[in-house]
């Protein structure tokens, strides 16, 4: 689904965010992505949602490169791909519904097929009874749970999300890796950075790790000790 071909990402000075990276990852896999701040794990998400472009190499998602997507085409592509950013950023002045309802209207879909997803999304990440809360009356685990299931409004065959454990405690930051695990079941490829590999050791996943921009090593169900 997903091919990183000699990828390398230099930005000014010069200092490289990501050094000839070559990495797959198929249809339906769950990866985390690890590594300490500054290791090239967002440089690696962004790329994948073009806000990057690479400086060398080719990055394809389902054989698309895409470096040949242009400017235009890029929110369409976007709509193909859920995104959970460090920073969650619910509308303040919104409740959960119609944080939920925005996000599918935005992504162009009608108020009539908003009107029936949004209580399916609620529904089930558990935060139907929440949907007339204002974000800052939910809990941070809450909050990341909304701003998953936004991720989500366009059923994308990919998620990819960005340090969201980030601003939790470790049993709400087991309770959102758990959430992703639920989407991955469901046939959705999900690529999850973070640099707390305590967390992820509950969890027998593959895990990619970074280290000044180039990958040095791609296992499966490493702990914090071998990583």
């Amino acid at each position: 689904m997903i091919e990183f071909q000699n990828v390398s990402v230099e930005y000014p000075g010069p200092i490289f965010g990501l050094n000839g990276v070559d990495l797959s990852v198929g249809a339906g896999e769950f990866v985390f992505l690890v590594g300490q701040t500054g290791s090239g794990k967002s440089t690696l998400l962004k790329l994948l949602i073009r806000e990057l472009v690479a400086t060398r190499g080719r990055v394809l998602i389902e054989g698309r490169d895409l470096s040949t997507v242009t400017e235009a085409g890029i929110p369409a592509l976007r709509r193909q791909i859920g995104f959970v950013p460090q920073e969650i950023g619910l509308l303040p002045q919104k409740k959960v519904y119609e944080n939920l309802m925005y996000a599918m209207r935005a992504a162009g879909h009608t108020r009539r097929e908003a009107r029936t997803r949004v209580p399916d999304l609620l529904d089930r990440f558990g935060l139907i009874l929440r949907s007339d809360a204002y974000p800052r009356e939910l809990s941070g685990g809450e909050q990341q749970r909304i701003a998953i299931a936004r991720a989500l409004v366009n059923n994308p065959k990919l998620l990819v999300a960005d340090e969201p454990t980030g601003h939790l405690d470790p049993e709400t930051s087991l309770d959102i890796i758990g959430v992703l695990e639920q989407v991955n079941t469901r046939g959705t490829t999900v690529i999850m950075a973070t640099h707390d590999f305590q967390t992820i050791q509950a969890f027998q996943r593959r895990v990619v790790r970074l280290e000044n921009g180039r990958v040095v090593s791609d296992e499966f169900g490493v702990g914090a000790g071998d990583a």
